[in-house]
């Protein structure tokens, strides 16, 4: 029997690496954990807290005459705050969820952080207040994204 000519020996081995290699890297598994709905309702809510923790204290207080006084508001921090460690708790035990986890942690550093600075200045300007109020409405969005993406990962539109 005749044998094919070398060249295309090494043309047929490479071809078929060269498919093997893509069919491969094609291939990828991406192991999320399940959508949460109780986590995703809790997000929500929490965002609303934040969101009037903030819009109350712009609209019914002025920096001036110690109108934002930390102690007018530290009950408030520590109901947020309660809310913060518990998202933070129920996203840590979540197996392969260290995305969610991070932004749970960030945000609650940053409340940590905002919180202390009220404390130590003893009020928020107007900026400040929106300021913060805006940074924590983008990260309550990318916690709620996240959720949604696990949601449509387990439950694909048809």
């Amino acid at each position: 029997m005749k044998q094919p000519p070398r060249h295309l020996k090494k043309r047929i081995i490479l071809s078929a690496f060269i498919l093997m290699f893509l069919s491969l890297n094609a291939c990828k598994v991406t192991l999320l954990p399940g959508y949460d709905a109780n986590i995703s309702e809790q997000i929500v809510n929490t965002a609303k807290a934040v969101d009037k923790f903030y819009l109350s204290m712009q609209d019914n207080t002025s920096a001036e005459n110690g109108g934002r006084a930390f102690s007018k508001f530290s009950e408030q921090y520590v109901n947020i705050e309660v809310e913060l460690n518990a998202l933070l708790s129920k996203n840590k035990i979540r197996p392969l969820n260290q995305n969610s986890t991070r932004i749970c942690e960030i945000t609650l550093e940053l409340w940590t952080k905002y919180k202390e600075e009220h404390k130590k200045d003893n009020t928020l300007s107007d900026g400040l207040v929106k300021l913060n109020q805006k940074t924590f409405s983008d990260l309550f969005f990318a916690m709620q994204v996240a959720e949604k993406g696990k949601q449509i990962i387990g439950n694909p539109p048809q």
